[in-house]
């Protein structure tokens, strides 16, 4: 049986990890759309201004580096499996 601290552990630990799910999902939503965005503006505006050219690769880097870092703090998340688990001593 699992002791009450290690109930709310793996509680505490679920939670966590479908906090950063859900924070990750709906920001990459926006980064998505602004990924398309600038992609649109590419094909349209004029291939020649370099200073466009320039803000438009500047945005698709900073979609990638947030993309980057939701990915990073996934990986963060605790998993529930490594939660500390009570072992009844022998009988």
């Amino acid at each position: 049986m699992r002791s009450l601290v290690t109930e709310q552990t793996v509680l505490r630990n679920d939670t966590t990890g479908e906090v950063l799910g859900t924070l990750a999902h709906e920001l990459r939503q926006p980064l998505s759309n602004i990924e398309a965005i600038a992609y649109y503006l590419s094909m349209i505006l004029p291939p020649g201004d370099e200073k466009i050219q320039t803000q438009l690769v500047r945005i698709r880097e900073l979609v990638e580096e947030s993309n980057s870092i939701l990915s990073c703090a996934l990986g963060l998340a605790p998993d529930p499996a490594a939660a500390p688990q009570s072992v009844a001593p022998p009988a």
